[in-house]
């Protein structure tokens, strides 16, 4: 979309220039038929009839004399227009998109011949029914079921047998096309859109008291039944079944499909459904009997407002489409306004999920703010406005207007019963129509206004940021409940039917059309009150599976119908522990509190000396703190609406379980407290070890500048939780609970001039400052240490030594930082006398010290910021390392890069607000990888929020030019850019490559459609753990390893407990225990070294047993045989049995050569000793 609308905007810009042209004739401008109609404000055709044709008109003039036009007057064209875009819209850029959307949603009316005969056609169906005889309604409905075999849809209650009152039908006074396809405004969908006929009941077959006790209702189904027979007895096939209109029983409709005979009169091409919506004149029935306050139900003792509401909708058809009719005629952007709107709420399921909010308030709405209230005010926007601006102003008043006690009046009445204190008492939600009599809002709780809100507020913070959001706005699925929301709770509908609750008294069933909306209303209500400030949002939503039904069959709309609740918790409050209720003297607010808390209402006191009553929820630990309201929202259920938890399915916590050490590891090696205490034992401990650091400072021949942390430990992102270890007992620990991370720590030393020039020296300066730090710290606290200078290390200039500390249970590994080294490994690099092998190891040293001592600890910082500042982003992005380990791709992706996704999904949240709860955040991070278009965009993760936009269009432009240099995609296949990172491969250089990226994204794919699978349809939560099993068949080998040779076994979810026996009485040895001792990452590291040109190797670092090997598709390629292949080889025309044998067809034995896989795989197993 973006990149057509600029291609748009620059063709925009040479087109401009066509009305200020002179024709070939050099002697007139270019005038266009559109440029005439829209001065004049009437077609060509119009203008034609209103031309005079008396001789006063025909006078002569002057011709004028045109100069010509010269490049600065064009530019000037140019720039007015660019200008007035510029006030219009957001940007250049982002009207030309808002263009091509509406180019790609609007509806060609002109290809609608098939429907206009279908509508035509219709109205004469209903136009030649002849009048009906006089029946009881229990009669009539026996007489069409009889003779018709349509079931009249009565709403409950039933018509009474004994009833007096009758039914006779007469044709419509009056047939109307109402709703969008009359203003045209339908928005193209990959559902049917609706064209509604309003078939006006005329008024000889009412009586003025059939207002009351369902009367209306019934006659209304009676007629609606009688035109449905006329439909299907009609020469005219067409397919008819019976529907509601916005799900409410008491309304029925009918709609009316194409049948498909490729008649005149078939409309299937035009992917839409007729509603036939009956509707009644407004001066029918009395008006002041159906006020907000009024009682129009005999079983009810008090008012019925939801019950007159309903009714009165029915008078409003026709009427409020005048009222956007003018407006649409008065405002040219008017419609594209709508358009617009019905994009964005679409996107975001607003009206799909029965919130009470649909396109039609929106455009009510729109046009009061262009019309303002009858004293003037009110007036938000102007008919001139843009599309844009109108839809931004009307969600910029929806956003922040007080309907809750300022309702809307587009139109207001004399009476005093429909006075603003009638309507405000009555309905949750106001917007009054035209009339002054109809709350267009009836149906809207306060849950459903609050996610209008909620979303409206958001698309204001898009408009207002500088960076172009118009994907987040109309291009994004937004209502993605695993995405959206922190918790969610899915209620089966059919359960709570079984479990009605004691609130739904005659007097709300005289007033709602089924226990559904109440249902909706009174879990609204308890929620919001018993949540309080814990939650930003509570969605309450429900979408009807199915809304029609056959005519000779019963309405069950309801049925397998799912009420989702979904929750935003707020992050400062929603982990708190006590909530306060009154004081103990007020004992009036004390027993209505303890009657809503129940039993877990109890009298405290508090240390300011204040007695309350108060709710306690005891608990420890993040984990534990983050479901507080998953726990009170199961109370509040269970205590009001008596739903039981085996009723329904509740989402925040089911991730933790992958967290937390297995079942079966022993207790005094795991303690269980530490997941309670989470990473404060390690970062304590990093704490005390800096402070003592500081100390041995004075002993230094140079001060140490500071301590960095570099270590995921001490960025709160390892995948299990650092545990201390007892080195005092090690040798006792199970060869499978052997792994202890060396948690790395960059220790900067001052510069000084003192420092040798040569790289070499320098290494055996920083290994004796190592030594000094190693003495001192035994010296004065008895800490042992150990300096290491790494044999593996063949680079003479890059970083060999480290010292490794054992502290409190943890070892830190330290490395000396010398700014000094840095200049001269650039130094070196750059060297015009050195020769080339010196130039490549200065690189390569230059690159390891960068990584090491520069990237990891201001990668280190920035996570941990981030770790601060979100409370669930430390549980996401360990999850997140989890699922990659158990995809077996921990050797293939770094973990940097992984850290950096979940980064992504906090700092650039949209369509959403940032997530909360681990469960909403991993699911977004299985989302982003799932869309991620890797291939065609980068991916920038902001983490200060200062990018420009002109640093984002420098970054495409980067990777434009990166993806146009190596379109093969050899390195750099995921491109991750951070402001510290402009190029955006610093962890992603060499991995993941162009195939494991793919991987990446097919294993996503399919964790998502699992876990819609499992919230939409409500599986069993026991198969979220196949979202971290792994397909096998997809490898060429696996390898089973010997368990007891896998020293971090103790990290498998789901490990053999007889693999953790202690053992006893073990001789303990004086050697230090090695840290970082991995045998399987050691062997992949190893396999990689020798055969990674010919083979891939995945495993699960995380306490995986398993190798899985793919061979290289490239390397299978046989090449010509040359010395030095890199890789063991055999001969393409040699048989299994050794034999040299030409190939079919050959007469000489060829010297191409190919991997010899069954070789390497026997070298891998001797290596693996398997």
């Amino acid at each position: 979309m973006g990149v057509q609308a600029k291609r748009r905007y620059k063709k925009s810009l040479k087109d401009t220039t066509t009305k200020y042209a002179k024709t070939a004739g050099g002697e007139k401008t270019e005038v266009t038929k559109e440029a005439t109609t829209e001065a004049t404000g009437f077609s060509e055709e119009e203008n034609d009839d209103w031309r005079s044709d008396s001789d006063e008109d025909k006078l002569e003039s002057t011709e004028i004399k045109r100069t010509k036009l010269t490049k600065d007057d064009i530019i000037s064209g140019e720039l007015e227009g660019l200008k007035e875009t510029a006030e219009l819209f957001k940007s250049n850029i982002f009207k030309l998109e808002i263009e091509e959307l509406l180019t790609e949603v609007s509806v060609n009316y002109a290809k609608h011949k098939p429907l206009e005969l279908a509508l035509h056609h219709l109205k004469a169906i209903f136009d030649s029914v002849p009048k009906g005889e006089k029946q009881k309604l229990v009669d009539f409905a026996t007489d069409m079921l009889e003779k018709h075999q349509i079931k009249v849809p009565f709403p409950d209650p039933q018509p009474d047998h004994e009833a007096l009152h009758s039914f006779e039908f007469e044709k419509p006074s009056s047939v109307h096309i109402v709703g969008g396809y009359a203003l045209k405004t339908i928005v193209k969908s990959k559902t049917p859109f609706n064209v509604d006929m309003a078939i006006e009941m005329p008024s000889n077959i009412f009586q003025e008291k059939d207002y009351a006790n369902y009367r209306y209702f019934h006659k209304r189904a009676c007629y609606l039944s009688v035109l449905a027979a006329a439909i299907k007895s009609s020469n005219k096939r067409f397919e008819v079944e019976f529907s509601t209109l916005n799900g409410d029983l008491r309304r029925p409709i009918l709609l009316v499909k194409p049948a498909g005979d490729k008649s005149n009169v078939d409309f299937t091409k035009t992917k839409c459904v007729i509603r036939i919506l009956p509707s009644i004149s407004n001066h029918i029935l009395p008006i002041h009997r159906l006020a907000p306050g009024k009682n129009c139900v005999k079983t009810s003792t008090k008012p019925t407002p939801h019950y007159n509401a309903s009714l009165l909708m029915d008078t409003s058809y026709v009427n409020n489409l005048a009222f956007l009719y003018q407006h649409g005629k008065n405002s040219p952007e008017f419609k594209n306004a709508i358009l617009l709107s019905k994009v964005w709420m679409h996107q975001r399921g607003i009206a799909a999920t029965n919130t009470g909010f649909n396109p039609f308030i929106f455009a009510m709405l729109m046009g009061y703010l262009i019309q303002g209230n009858k004293d003037g005010t009110g007036k938000k926007l102007s008919s001139a406005h843009s599309s844009y601006q109108l839809l931004r102003g009307t969600l910029d008043f929806i956003a922040n207007h007080d309907f809750i006690h300022e309702p809307v009046f587009i139109g207001e009445s004399d009476k005093a019963e429909f006075s603003k204190e009638e309507f405000a008492q009555h309905y949750d939600v106001c917007i009054i129509d035209p009339s002054g009599h109809l709350n267009i809002a009836a149906t809207m709780t306060s849950s459903g206004l609050a996610q209008v809100q909620h979303e409206a507020k958001l698309a204001m913070s898009y408009f207002n940021d500088t960076v172009d959001r118009f994907e987040a706005l109309f291009l994004k699925k937004v209502n993605d409940p695993k995405s959206k929301y922190d918790n969610i709770a899915c209620i089966p509908y059919s359960a709570s039917i079984h479990t009605l609750s004691e609130a739904y008294d005659e007097c709300a069933q005289a007033d709602y059309h089924s226990y559904l909306p109440f249902f909706v209303h009174h879990i609204d209500q308890v929620l919001k009150r018993g949540l309080t400030n814990r939650v930003d949002l509570i969605a309450v939503q429900y979408t009807y599976l199915n809304n029609a039904w056959s005519l000779d069959g019963c309405p069950n709309i309801e049925k397998d119908l799912v009420v989702t609740i979904g929750l935003l918790l707020n992050p400062d409050n929603a982990p708190r522990l006590v909530d306060q209720g009154p004081q103990s003297q007020d004992d009036e607010a004390v027993a209505d509190f303890k009657k809503f808390w129940g039993n877990k209402s109890e009298l405290r006191r508090f240390k300011d000396g204040s007695i309350l009553e108060s709710v306690v929820w005891q608990t420890q630990g993040y984990e534990n703190r983050s479901l507080i309201v998953q726990d009170m929202v199961k109370f509040l259920l269970r205590l009001h609406l008596s739903l039981k938890s085996n009723y329904y399915h509740y989402w925040a916590g089911q991730f933790y379980h992958y967290l937390n050490p297995a079942k079966g590891l022993p207790s005094n090696l795991f303690s269980p407290q530490l997941k309670n205490n989470a990473f404060h034992p390690v970062m304590s401990s990093f704490t005390q070890f800096t402070k003592k650091l500081r100390e041995v400072d004075e002993a230094l021949p140079l001060m140490i500048n500071n301590v960095y942390p570099a270590s995921a430990s001490l960025r709160y992102s390892t995948v299990t939780l650092p545990h201390p270890v007892n080195f005092d007992h090690f040798d006792s620990y199970p060869s499978t609970c052997k792994y202890f991370e060396a948690i790395d720590v960059v220790v900067q030393i001052e510069g000084s001039s003192k420092f040798p020039d040569d790289l070499g020296a320098l290494q055996k300066v920083k290994s004796s400052f190592l030594l000094k730090i190693g003495d001192e710290l035994k010296s004065r606290f008895g800490l042992e240490s150990t300096v290491v200078i790494d044999a593996r290390e063949q680079n003479p200039y890059a970083i060999r030594s480290y010292l490794d500390v054992y502290h409190l249970g943890y070892v830190f590994r330290c490395h000396i930082c010398l700014s000094q080294e840095e200049d001269l490994l650039k130094r070196a690099v750059n060297s015009k006398t050195a020769d080339k092998l010196h130039k490549e190891l200065a690189k390569e040293a230059h690159q390891k010290y960068l990584y090491q001592l520069r990237y990891k600890q201001s990668h280190t910082f920035y996570i941990q910021a981030l770790c601060a500042k979100y409370t669930a982003f430390s549980s996401t992005v360990r999850l997140t390392k989890r699922w990659f380990g158990a995809h077996l791709l921990s050797s293939q992706v770094p973990e940097e890069l992984m850290e950096l996704f979940v980064a992504h999904v906090f700092l650039e949240p949209q369509p959403w607000t940032v997530p909360t709860s681990t469960f909403s955040a991993f699911s977004r991070v299985l989302t982003l990888l799932a869309t991620w278009d890797w291939q065609n965009t980068p991916l920038i993760v902001d983490y200060e929020g200062e990018m420009t936009v002109k640093d984002r269009e420098a970054i495409v432009a980067n990777f434009n030019q990166h993806r146009r240099v190596n379109p093969q995609m050899t390195h750099g296949a995921m491109t991750v850019v951070t402001a510290k990172d402009l190029v955006g491969h610093r962890w992603s250089n060499e991995k993941p490559n162009r195939p494991i990226a793919a991987r990446t994204q097919a294993l996503a794919k399919a964790a998502v459609k699992l876990l819609d699978e499992d919230i939409n349809h409500h599986g069993d939560m026991k198969d979220l753990h196949r979202l971290f099993v792994t397909p096998m068949d997809d490898y060429n080998v696996v390898l089973e390893l010997d368990i007891a040779k896998c020293t971090r076994y103790y990290q498998n979810m789901n490990p053999d407990i007889k693999y953790f026996v202690i053992q006893e009485d073990v001789v303990q040895s004086s050697d230090k225990p090695y840290p970082q001792f991995d045998p399987v990452t050691d062997l992949v590291n190893e396999i990689e070294r020798i055969y990674g040109q010919t083979v891939m190797v995945f495993y699960d670092k995380y306490g995986g047993n398993k190798l899985a090997l793919v061979w290289n598709p490239v390397a299978a390629t046989p090449v010509q045989w040359r010395v030095g292949a890199g890789f063991n080889m055999v001969p393409v025309d040699m048989n299994k049995k050794g034999h040299l044998k030409p190939a079919k067809g050959e007469t000489s034995i060829s010297k191409m050569i190919a991997p010899n896989y069954d070789a390497i795989l026997a070298e891998i197993k001797r290596i693996a000793s398997l």
